[in-house]
């Protein structure tokens, strides 16, 4: 009767612990369920729907296109007044002196002609190089740098770079003739005279 007396006992204790333990249990879980859910807002999908751009960004964007439209104009205009100076100095025929820049040999003279928007020199055309389109830029300082290659079967090859003032009264540059793989002749020559072709 004792050990049923003390079975009894343990048995209310347990279910009494149970029970509480149960309601802390239960009371937690309830808890947590009605804890709000912090959720990571969902960006869409390229292609899904558009996202928003902020005020900041469009600014950028617009400030972005506005600079892309001012350096497209600012090659047009420049491309406008490269075609405008080709036109200016076609039908100008100068007279240059060629000084070798080894300081060896002797002055040589020329006649470069800027004729049918190509370039031309009466000496080196008798050696068989025939008229050349040329590159023309215009520096910040508006000179124009003129630059033209040409090849003779017979001859070998020569380059020429020139720069003419703004006011298109001057020239000066530079001759690299390659007339072998072995030999070279480098000049640089000034403009003695100038005129206009009719």
């Amino acid at each position: 009767m004792k050990k049923l007396l003390n079975l009894v006992i343990i048995l209310g204790f347990l279910s009494v612990g149970l029970s509480e333990a149960n309601g802390w249990f239960w009371d937690k879980n309830k808890a947590e369920k009605e804890k709000p859910v912090e959720t990571k807002e969902k960006q869409p999908v390229v292609g899904e729907t558009k996202i928003p751009v902020d005020k900041k960004t469009k600014l950028e964007e617009e400030a972005r296109i506005k600079e892309n439209k001012a350096q497209e104009e600012a090659r047009k205009a420049k491309r406008a007044l490269i075609e405008q100076k080709r036109k200016e100095i076609n039908n100008i025929e100068w007279e240059i002196e060629l000084v070798p820049l080894s300081g060896k040999g002797k002055t040589l003279s020329e006649t470069v002609v800027f004729k049918n928007m190509q370039v031309s020199f009466v000496e080196f055309g008798k050696k068989g190089f025939t008229p050349s389109n040329f590159s023309l830029k215009v520096q910040d300082d508006k000179i124009l740098v003129w630059e033209t290659m040409q090849t003779s079967e017979k001859s070998g090859v020569v380059f020429w770079r020139g720069e003419i003032t703004p006011d298109l009264q001057k020239m000066r540059g530079v001759v690299s003739y390659q007339i072998s793989d072995k030999k070279k002749e480098d000049y640089s020559f000034i403009s003695i005279n100038r005129k206009i072709i009719p």
